[in-house]
């Protein structure tokens, strides 16, 4: 799942600039000659992250939030959030994610 999403996220113009393999495992990436991509999905658990693509499991684990943040939740998306890549591949039921520095209460699972 994480390799994946690691795809997925490579496919967005700014996290794609390893447009071959010496480029690609220079910054730590795997490399596929069946179809000539770059997968960065290479954090281990604990690593920081800004997203899941940027992990193993594919889930980037978000931080506890502020009192402020709590609020600010209900309302509006909070981005520039940092969390930590999630120790497990195969989570279940609602997971906690930060999606490209972002959450919001349907990514903290609190959309109900």
């Amino acid at each position: 799942m994480g390799i994946f999403l690691g795809y997925c996220y490579s496919l967005l113009p700014g996290h794609y600039p390893q447009k071959n393999k010496k480029a690609c495992e220079s910054v730590g990436g795997e490399w596929t000659n069946s179809q000539n991509i770059c997968l960065l999905a290479n954090k281990k658990a604990g690593e920081i992250c800004t997203d899941g693509a940027q992990c193993e499991s594919g889930i980037c684990f978000p931080p506890d939030l502020s009192e402020n943040q709590k609020v600010m939740i209900a309302k509006e998306l909070i981005k520039n959030i940092i969390g930590t890549c999630y120790p497990n591949n195969f989570p279940t039921g609602c997971v906690k994610q930060v999606i490209m520095g972002t959450i919001s209460k349907e990514s903290m699972c609190l959309n109900n």
